[in-house]
């Protein structure tokens, strides 16, 4: 299972949970470990003794370790300056976040986590780019809420959108808004804790003691009284109006609109205010009662917001009158929703007490529809097809727990030495190593590498794998040339060991087929590259045939989408060694059927630009058949589907891409003669030197000499170059 760090906004034990509480319960319930960490503060605390409790019981957490609250997920206080939201005090902040997260995540043993934050200004306290990935799950238009900085949390958030995977948004408007920023924002609407108030349901809840003395019959309003969503106007006419029934108002009166004034409505004769009750004693309030109440405004924040209590309502059997937003209004055929106004609240409410509109059961079964068990698992069925949900974790040893995080970077430097010595006494004592103790694998590793014990060392990089949730060390062999063993027969050695062990990702063995691909056309081994052909076709039907394979967010090289058009590249430059035109053709094909389905936006930023040179190779193979057949509807079609990536590479938001390779300039190089291409073949022209500009960008990255030049040219049969002075001719 997979490790996530939740970044809220709220406390951990605020009377009124909200989604940040209840999606950490549920992806705990779910078998993932959770870090949840407390609200950073948006906002300035207010003057007075308002925020002053909150302030005071986050100074008395600062130096305790996080706390297990429940089987799986614990809570940290992170230890910030109150208030201290730009300039200097902000750059304390985001150093004491940092350091702090860094700490606390290596005493749990969350080496590279999935961050699912709330914190529109994450940006401004942590680098995003240490978690293996990252959501935002926007639940409001928290900027217009009062006393919140609304520009910076606006940028804020603009720039965290851009950032992230995946955005989650609890209304329709919400999702309408932040779409453009991030192409995988999806809506995913509020849900309830649906046992926990079915409760209400139950004949075997007593009364509480305050609403015993309440006549009925009763309206109920639970959740925070603010001025700038409840609609407190037309509340206290109804009020007034209805003398007849009782209001109970059970809740924090301006918990965050400092504003909120409801004198006038306490001092009603039919209105009751108990204050805040307990989570765990709201069935019993709803159950004693006739109408759940929801009266909100109709403004920019309520249009933007899915009330959590809804469901909650539902859930308990009461009759739930709640103001049409647009959040609710797919759910009306559950609930008695209406206009803000008095004389529609007070027409629902006789409607329900007279056992009119929808029934309990009705209202039952849609909230029993909308739990955040089943809400949080279509969650994670989208990162799981993004790529991002993958095992993080060390696997659960007895002996291996660690004391505090400072001591866990002192041990492994300590116990290096002794247990590296012991290793090399007693061979296969690394199956005890701890699970914590990386330095110790790596530089086993490193010694079965000089060895020439390639087994040994790829069993050591699945344990990095499996207890660790990491492969970099296996990156660095793979990728970086200098890193390989110099002898190509090991190097070939090492690679099949890889490509064969099935405790390594299976992106990792199939990349090992890439290589191993190009150690035989170093070889220039025929029966080595048939061999490779077919294997690499095998690994490009499966990435086909996966969904996820079109919009997967993992990095680079364990991006889906990367290694399938490396195979693609890779299986054409084999074809047109073995001059197996027919072959070449049959996976150009291939690469123009997947560009068809497939949208560069959808992929993870950085790989979609580091693919481009590899994609459009694979793509330019149609530019040459059309050639070849002289069919400019085809050539037309070829061209579309490289400008598309051409285009996407020249995007502003990838300046400063720190891909080593020059992809803007290839795709220039290889429009430029595409459209020359497309123009000779209008105007009835048979020999272009855009035709042996194109194949010269297809196999040579770097200018070749004439010589190489020739070599190149003959691996197209149908290509015949007349003389090396540039001139050329068709077959």
């Amino acid at each position: 299972m997979a490790d996530f760090v939740v970044l809220a906004t709220a406390d951990w034990d605020h009377p009124l949970w909200t989604n940040k509480q209840h999606t950490a319960v549920s992806l705990a319930e779910l078998g993932h470990r959770v870090l949840y960490v407390e609200s950073l503060g948006l906002r300035p605390p207010r003057p007075g003794t308002a925020d002053l409790p909150r302030i005071l019981k986050r100074f008395r957490r600062l130096l305790r370790l996080p706390r297990e609250v429940r089987p799986g997920l614990w809570v940290w206080s992170p230890p910030v300056i109150p208030g201290a939201t730009r300039g200097r005090g902000l750059i304390v902040n985001k150093w004491l976040v940092q350091s702090g997260l860094k700490l606390v995540k290596r005493w749990l043993g969350f080496l590279k986590p999935l961050l699912w934050t709330y914190n529109p200004l994450t940006l401004a306290y942590l680098d995003i780019s240490t978690f293996s990935g990252t959501v935002y799950h926007c639940v409001d238009s928290i900027q217009d809420q009062p006393g919140m900085p609304s520009a910076r949390i606006t940028a804020g958030e603009r720039r965290l959108c851009e950032a992230v995977n995946v955005v989650f948004t609890t209304a329709p408007v919400l999702q309408k808004r932040l779409k453009p920023l991030n192409p995988h924002t999806l809506y995913f609407g509020n849900v309830a804790d649906e046992c926990h108030f079915r409760q209400a349901s139950s004949a075997s809840l007593s009364c509480p003691d305050a609403l015993q003395a309440v006549p009925k019959p009763r309206m109920l309003f639970i959740g925070a009284l603010d001025a700038y969503k409840l609609d407190l106007p037309l509340l206290e006419q109804l009020i007034r109006t209805t003398p007849q029934w009782s209001y109970v108002l059970v809740g924090p009166i301006g918990e965050c609109d400092a504003s909120t004034d409801l004198s006038a409505i306490l001092a009603l004769p039919n209105v009751h205010w108990p204050g805040i009750q307990p989570y765990r004693d709201l069935p019993a309030w709803l159950a004693h009662v006739d109408v759940a109440l929801l009266p909100l405004q109709l403004n920019d924040y309520t249009r933007q917001m899915f009330p959590m209590k809804f469901f909650e309502y539902l859930a308990s059997g009461r009759p739930t009158v709640a103001t049409a937003i647009p959040s609710l209004v797919p759910h009306r055929e559950a609930a008695l929703l209406c206009e803000p106004t008095v004389a529609a609240f007070k027409a629902a409410i006789h409607t329900a007490l007279e056992g009119g509109g929808p029934s309990a059961a009705v209202g039952q079964a849609r909230a029993a529809e909308h739990t955040y068990t089943k809400r949080t698992d279509r969650m994670l069925a989208v990162l799981q097809q993004l790529g991002l949900l993958r095992c993080n974790h060390p696997l659960s040893d007895a002996g291996a727990e660690v004391a505090s995080g400072l001591l866990i970077s002192f041990l492994e430097r300590l116990t290096l030495q002794p247990l590296l010595l012991l290793e090399y006494v007693r061979p296969g004592s690394s199956g005890r190593i701890a699970p914590w103790n990386t330095p110790l694998l790596e530089r086993l590793v490193r010694r079965e590498l000089n060895s020439r014990n390639w087994i040994g060392a790829v069993e050591l990089y699945a344990l990095l794998w499996q207890r660790h949730g990491t492969v970099v060390e296996l990156h660095r062999l793979m990728f970086r040339r200098g890193a390989r063993p110099d002898h190509l027969g090991d190097q070939i050695a090492l690679f099949e060991a890889i490509q064969a062990c099935d405790q390594l990702p299976a992106v990792d063995r199939h990349y090992s087929r890439i290589v191993l691909a190009h150690r035989a056309l170093e070889q220039h081994n025929p029966e080595a590259m048939h061999r490779a052909v077919n294997d690499l076709y095998r690994i490009a039907t499966v990435l086909e045939q996966d969904s996820g394979t079109l919009v997967c967010q993992r990095p680079n090289r364990a991006n889906r989408a990367k290694q399938l058009i490396s195979c693609y590249a890779t299986i054409l430059r084999l074809q047109l060694w073995l001059a197996d035109w027919e072959g070449v053709v049959a996976v150009g094909n291939r690469a123009a059927a997947f560009m068809d389905r497939f949208d560069p936006v959808l992929i993870e930023r950085e790989t979609s630009y580091r693919m481009t040179r590899n994609l459009m190779r694979a793509l330019s193979i149609d530019v040459f058949e059309a050639c070849r057949t002289r069919d400019p509807k085809r050539l037309h079609q070829a061209r579309l589907r490289l400008q598309r990536q051409a285009e996407h590479c020249q995007k502003s938001c990838h300046d400063g891409n720190p891909a080593q390779e020059d992809h803007r300039g290839f795709a220039v190089g290889m429009m430029t003669a595409v459209e020359r291409l497309e123009l000779d073949l209008q105007n009835g022209v048979e020999v272009s030197d855009a035709l042996r500009d194109l194949m010269l960008l297809l196999l040579a990255n770097k200018p070749p000499t004439l010589q190489e030049e020739c070599h190149y040219l003959q691996l197209f049969p149908w290509y015949v170059p007349a003389a090396v002075d540039g001139r050329k001719g068709w077959a």
